[in-house]
């Protein structure tokens, strides 16, 4: 059985502001972001159907989308999401493969 924990996910930030990527480098440095961050501009915003930012997706293994936040849901929210994600992750790893 695999398993997993909080390494079995990625983080990753995508900005659509119009910085440049030295600005965008700055601000992860100011605020210790450490995970990845990309810039995209133009209709990024518009494919992911986010009215704003912030905007957090958390998205599962299987690429669906089970959360998403627009603006700063807090530190508490974030991590109750990612700890119910990992346990169904968990539990569907503890059963048998269909037959």
């Amino acid at each position: 059985m695999q398993n997993l924990d909080e390494n079995s996910f990625a983080l990753i930030g995508f900005n659509v502001n119009p910085y440049d990527a030295t600005h965008l480098k700055e601000v992860m440095l100011k605020e210790q972001l450490n995970w990845r961050s990309m810039a995209q501009h133009g209709d990024a915003a518009e494919k992911w159907n986010s009215p704003g930012t912030p905007a957090y997706y958390l998205i599962d293994p299987a690429g669906v989308i089970r959360y998403k936040w627009v603006g700063n849901p807090g530190e508490k929210a974030i991590d109750t999401a990612l700890k119910q994600l990992l346990q169904a992750a968990q539990a569907a790893a503890r059963k048998p493969p269909k037959s």
